[in-house]
């Protein structure tokens, strides 16, 4: 009787085992096959459902073992001579202890061959590499542009750990979109620069950490399966593209207010003046209703035909062509968030048009600049442009030198990112196959609707929409009634003066601004020491020190993990709400 052990030759463990292994005479003659040098052998085992990059295969007696069986198999036959020998007796004997271990071991096996660069033995589909590729530069550059936000608009020329690694990497993303590593890098960078900036309330933020938590999620489950990159990023899609629609359901609804419909504060009126020229230059009655009622006809029209497979490439080119029209208002840094709306658009792309896109002499020609030494130069110079604008807080030219960057790529999706019969993805196209991803779109789902059970402030994931629930009010016209079941945004203070948190004192200053009490006192657990005056319930408090307030209700506060999560931020309590 011969053995045959089938094993991948790049792995250092494989190869180090199989050196060391001891087998009995009774095994009789064993032969070593490197199956990177066997592409047989690995289309013989594929046909039979047995993945190579999942585990040796053993062959003995005209049986064939994957995996742990054959690791239980070499066990039973291996000698106890050598530490190695009686290590691997001592555990693989054992059928349920092996079937247990061997996952971890697998996974320490993929995660170092990853990191060592080691490409898997098992082929990548054309179409989904390439869909992965559009996905990751736009990913990179929203990584790029999400720092420069932070740094420029939101806490001005503050850094934090992650800063500096994120810029990088998404910088170098951008240049080499098809690398895993620099991919599971930037996710991973984003996933502690989300937490450690938690908790913020702009409307990318929330969308990017429900992306990257899905991200994680299937890559923490797949890589402890063994299953391939393409298998996680099929599992993936179908939970961004919900997170898209969810967003522009939203994006609707918020909007059904008397406020966003009033023209004299209309937020679609503010950001339509704010456009560069000519587009500003029709302010007129006219034009105003257009902006307002044209943004729930278009943001409709776009989740409508992104429903509907025969439209979809519709959606998406609607989509991108709305977005990138967003971008250029000045009113404030929205490219961060067209980038975003970009990357999960990309998600409704099928492999196949993704492959005839990145294959089409128009990207093609643009994939040859970018990495060409003027093409560097190009995109860094844009990017210093942006980054300038940005401290200048010109949002305009940030829009149009973030244009420049993204209309060829965005013209390649348009003009080739048409789907064919032979496209069609299996499964369901808004349903991963993994079901607890699933979860996450309907969490997602209910962050939005938060604001309206009173868990949170309307402006925590407000889509520019003039929506009020707060202070016992609504303008929805939908919801007219003040939210509830809880009590929060009931609860509000204006703050008249305060001493020792740089955050308080910037509110004292403004009359049309309020806070929930449970965020003073969440405010205030940093700063014990600092002393404010407010008004709650028309009655005047203090000036009171945060620790007294603490004292007294600080029993209110949740956990701080909870607060990463469960917050709220200054509210406008002008009437008619302007846009904010």
């Amino acid at each position: 009787m011969s053995l045959d052990i089938y094993y991948d030759g790049q792995c250092p463990f494989c190869t180090r085992y199989v050196q060391l292994l001891r087998l009995r005479e009774s095994a009789g003659p064993v032969t070593l096959h490197d199956l990177r040098d066997a592409p047989k052998a690995r289309a013989r085992f594929a046909a039979l459902d047995l993945d190579p990059d999942n585990g040796m295969v053993v062959e003995t007696g005209g049986q064939l073992y994957h995996g742990d069986e054959a690791m239980h198999i070499l066990s039973m036959l291996s000698t106890r001579s050598g530490v190695l020998n009686r290590i691997s007796a001592g555990i693989f004997r054992h059928r349920l202890l092996a079937r247990g271990l061997y996952p971890v071991l697998r996974a320490g096996r993929n995660a170092t061959l990853f990191l060592m660069g080691r490409a898997a033995m098992r082929s990548r589909d054309p179409g989904e590499a390439a869909l992965f590729a559009l996905f990751a530069r736009f990913l990179g550059l929203f990584a790029v542009l999400h720092v420069f936000i932070y740094f420029f608009r939101y806490a001005p020329l503050t850094h934090q750990i992650t800063t500096l690694p994120l810029l990088l990497l998404g910088l170098v993303m951008m240049f080499s979109p098809g690398s895993r590593r620099l991919f599971v890098a930037t996710v991973l960078v984003l996933a502690v620069d989300g937490w450690l900036q938690a908790p913020l309330y702009s409307n990318h933020t929330i969308i990017k950490n429900f992306l990257i938590l899905t991200l994680i999620a299937a890559g923490l489950w797949h890589w402890l399966r063994g299953n391939s990159w393409d298998r996680f990023f099929s599992d993936i899609r179908p939970v961004g593209r919900v997170l898209l629609l969810v967003m522009y359901t939203f994006g609707i609804f918020h909007k059904i207010n008397t406020d966003f419909l009033d023209p004299t504060v209309s937020c679609a009126v503010a950001l339509w003046r704010e456009m560069p020229a000519p587009l500003a230059w029709v302010d007129i009655p006219a034009m105003h209703h257009l902006a307002i009622y044209g943004t729930f006809v278009v943001e409709g029209a776009i989740m409508l035909m992104l429903m509907v497979s025969r439209w979809r490439h519709f959606g998406i080119s609607a989509g991108i062509g709305f977005h990138t029209l967003l971008a250029l208002s000045g009113y404030a840094m929205y490219p961060t968030f067209s980038t975003l709306s970009i990357v999960l658009h990309t998600l409704f792309l099928t492999p196949g048009a993704a492959l005839r896109i990145t294959q089409s002499p128009l990207y093609v020609r643009l994939d040859q600049r970018i990495n060409s030494l003027g093409g560097v130069a190009f995109i860094m110079v844009m990017l210093v442009l942006i980054a300038l604008a940005a401290a200048l807080q010109d949002f305009t030219l940030v829009g149009l030198a973030w244009l420049l960057l993204v209309v060829w790529p965005l013209a390649a999706i348009i003009l080739h990112g048409r789907p064919q019969e032979a496209d069609e993805e299996r499964g369901s196209f808004f349903l991963s196959r993994l079901p607890g991803l699933n979860i996450i779109s309907v969490l997602f789902f209910l962050s939005c609707v938060a604001p309206y059970l009173g868990l949170k402030t309307a402006q925590a994931m407000n889509m520019f929409a003039n929506l009020r629930l707060e202070g016992g009010v609504s303008n929805h016209l939908v919801l007219p009634a003040p939210p509830g079941p809880f009590g929060y945004l009931e609860d509000l203070v204006v703050i008249e003066e305060a001493q020792g948190s740089a955050y308080l004192e910037r509110l004292a200053q403004k009359d049309d601004r309020a806070l929930v009490y449970y965020h003073l006192l969440s405010v205030l657990e940093e700063t014990p020491d600092a002393k404010v005056t407010f008004t709650r319930d028309e009655e005047r408090v203090g000036p009171v020190t945060g620790a007294a307030l603490l004292a007294a209700d600080g029993d209110m506060l949740h956990a701080g993990w909870v607060r990463k999560f469960f917050h709220f931020r200054p509210v406008q309590t002008a009437r008619p709400t302007p846009c904010d």
